[in-house]
């Protein structure tokens, strides 16, 4: 009798397991996943998304370890210019010190899942504007 009983137990586990297994969803991980920003994300030439405006970034051997060049559209002198810890994630930063624009500044991050810088311009005396470049390559 307990073997039996203990034969009906282990056939219905089996089909209740079996069962289950049809229910589950089947994920499989897409390469459109955003992956976790690096440096090297921010690297190549940049056109701001109101137009005119474009930058060229860099790597660089020196401790800020990026060289970003500011173009609107005649080059714009760029004053200092380095990556930042945001959590865990690159900010790129970078000053503008030229006519019409006494310290001017960007504050951008890379945005994986759009393949987009999006940050902040601020110039002295006026509240930042919400600002976004595209990779000219894409």
């Amino acid at each position: 009798m307990r073997i039996l009983l203990l034969g009906v137990l282990f056939g219905l586990l089996a089909s209740s397991v079996q069962a289950q297994e049809g229910l589950q969803p089947k994920y499989e991980i897409s390469p459109n996943i955003a992956k976790v920003p690096e440096q090297s994300d921010f690297f190549g030439a940049w056109t701001r998304g109101d137009g005119g405006y474009t930058i060229e970034v860099a790597p660089s051997a020196a401790i800020d370890g990026v060289v970003v060049k500011y173009f609107n559209p005649d080059s714009i002198n760029v004053e200092r210019s380095n990556f930042d810890l945001t959590g865990e994630e690159p900010r790129l930063q970078f000053v503008l010190r030229d006519t019409g624009y006494p310290g001017s500044s960007y504050e951008l991050s890379f945005l994986s899942e759009r393949r987009v810088l999006i940050g902040t311009y601020s110039r002295p005396g006026s509240q930042p504007s919400q600002v976004y470049f595209i990779n000219q390559a894409e």
